[in-house]
């Protein structure tokens, strides 16, 4: 029987990752998605034996079902207390269906405002979360490519439950995870965004919800085009 520790780096290598809201921790899956620990095991169980595509195989995968990317800016990191401001999503030859502000019950701290660049005064007559979820409800049938899926899935579903809607688990892919598994081996320390830019020559973005929608769209692009040479997902 393995120990708890190896239980953890078990996890780790398959991305499943333990995370803290409002004092209580969660279990996440690769998709974001809130799991247990008899349910991951059975899933790592079952890629043992049917080993999954390599990230390559999968950012092709991605392309050929017409993914939509999707990134969030936010109050702060909890899910459970935080909000989100800003949403963008794009289909993979650029065009824009969706990218706006929207109203906060919480005030933006200057934290979150330095990274962002987005203020409360901005938020001022915005779409409110339920005028969003109107938006983008009818795209969540669609599969989600996500810089750090563990972070927006999350915060989507717990915005969601908030205002009494109902979010039902989407088609959500990581690609920072398969970024990460691609550069640096599963395991690996996880690698930001402007990392895997900074790697294929893509402008980084400015922390707005769109343009790192864009420069997610080239990264996924560009791991399928790679002809892998370095570490694989096995």
């Amino acid at each position: 029987m393995a120990t708890r520790y190896e239980q953890k780096m078990l996890f780790r290598r398959h991305h499943y990752t333990w995370n803290r809201f409002k004092g209580t921790w969660i279990l996440l899956g690769p998709d974001g998605w809130r799991t247990t620990e008899q349910e991951a095991e059975r899933l790592i169980q079952q890629q043992r034996q049917q080993p999954p595509p390599s990230p390559h195989e999968w950012a092709r995968a991605m392309i050929e079902q017409r993914a939509l990317i999707l990134d969030t800016e936010t109050t702060g990191l909890d899910p459970a207390t935080d909000e989100i401001i800003e949403l963008a999503s794009i289909e993979l030859d650029g065009t824009v269906i969706i990218n706006t502000l929207v109203q906060s019950r919480k005030h933006v701290p200057a934290d979150a405002t330095r990274v962002h660049g987005i203020t409360n005064e901005m938020l001022a007559g915005k779409l409110t979360f339920p005028e969003l979820w109107d938006q983008l409800a009818p795209y969540l049938s669609r599969p989600l490519v996500i810089y750090n899926a563990a972070y927006d899935i999350p915060l989507l579903a717990y915005n969601a439950l908030s205002y009494g809607l109902r979010m039902a688990r989407p088609q959500a892919h990581c690609l920072m995870t398969h970024y990460t598994d691609a550069s640096v081996g599963p395991g690996g320390s996880y690698q930001k965004l402007e990392n895997a830019c900074r790697y294929y020559g893509i402008p980084v973005g400015n922390h707005r919800a769109l343009a790192d929608a864009q420069a997610a769209r080239q990264v996924l692009t560009s791991l399928a085009e790679e002809v892998p040479a370095r570490a694989t997902i096995r």
